[in-house]
């Protein structure tokens, strides 16, 4: 993760060579992740294009005190899918089982440590936690969404979700 953090750096500073390497480290990933969402092949590579654009232009706004480039590029990735999607007035279908389990996500993920690192972080949260963190990050449901697939107030749908993210990351801090 340290090496992206530099490459960050070096784009921030107008480094051509740094989005080369970003988009070699990551960019599969990010097509990956928007064709996941859009099943659409050329919306995929139109958000892969968009985001990297963005990136070489310096105005992505990363900071290395809110987390890894590589979730701040997935974010941004997982972003500009779902506007896609509420543009066009659809909802992305509910994902292959088959993404999210280990094994695929092994073959598709370069970092090994840090897919083991999240997804141990994952599972140690509540089944319940687990369930709002898979609806808001992999199904897209907005929270007003997810308290009605849950029977739940509101507000408590974001709270349960705020402190299931930020029990993930003290997790995450402490791998």
């Amino acid at each position: 993760m340290d090496e992206e953090i530099i490459l960050m750096a070096r784009l921030h500073f107008g480094d051509a060579d740094a989005l080369t390497e970003l988009y070699a480290r990551l960019g599969p990933h990010v097509y990956a992740l928007s064709h996941a969402l859009l099943h659409s092949r050329e919306e995929a590579e139109e958000v892969l294009q968009d985001i990297f654009a963005r990136l070489s232009s310096g105005g992505h706004g990363y900071r290395p005190v809110f987390g890894s480039p590589r979730a701040f590029i997935y974010t941004m990735a997982r972003n500009a899918s779902l506007s896609r999607l509420r543009a066009r007035g659809a909802r992305p279908v509910s994902l292959d089982p088959d993404l999210v389990s280990p094994d695929l996500l092994a073959a598709r993920q370069p970092d090994l440590d840090t897919r083991v690192t999240v997804q141990g972080a994952l599972e140690r949260l509540t089944d319940h936690d687990q369930a709002l963190i898979l609806d808001a990050f992999f199904q897209g449901l907005s929270h007003l969404e997810i308290a009605a697939r849950r029977q739940m107030p509101l507000g408590t749908v974001k709270t349960r979700l705020r402190r299931a993210l930020l029990t993930m990351r003290r997790r995450l801090e402490e791998a």
